[in-house]
């Protein structure tokens, strides 16, 4: 059963940092159906936000992928890669909160929503860590 689990979770976690590549996309590619889904607030934002931020971003996005791509592969560097993609994400919402005026962007929900994205790489680099120390991953 234990395998079982962790082949759902390594490829629950694929989807979640796939999902991030197509909503990068959808948005630097001003794909008009994708970004009627956000406030007009946070696609304006997008649009002003500097290129290394843009650059942050997709880095933070690949770097999430090569994790879940490594805890599939079994490879115990998941939990370093996964935490690497976890901390660069809370540092672009402090980024984007601070400097790029977040709040109004994000809106009124979207702290929670951020939280509840940065949480759940974080419970994929916690899987990762546990399934390293129960002899999942080499």
């Amino acid at each position: 059963m234990k395998i079982v689990i962790f082949w759902l979770v390594a490829l629950l976690a694929l989807a979640f940092n796939l999902f991030a590549v197509w909503d990068l996309w959808g948005t630097l590619s001003n794909f008009e159906s994708h970004l009627a889904g956000y406030p007009p607030e946070l696609v304006a934002m997008m649009r002003d936000i500097p290129e290394w931020r843009i650059v942050m971003w997709a880095t933070t996005v690949f770097i999430g992928v090569i994790g879940a791509l490594l805890l599939a592969l079994r490879r115990a560097m998941a939990e370093r890669v996964l935490w690497t993609a976890t901390a660069l994400m809370l540092a672009g919402l402090v980024i984007d909160y601070t400097m790029f005026d977040g709040a109004r962007g994000y809106g009124p929900n979207g702290i929670f929503f951020n939280a509840l994205i940065v949480g759940i790489e974080a419970l994929f680099a916690l899987y990762a860590r546990w399934a390293a120390r129960h002899g999942l991953l080499r």
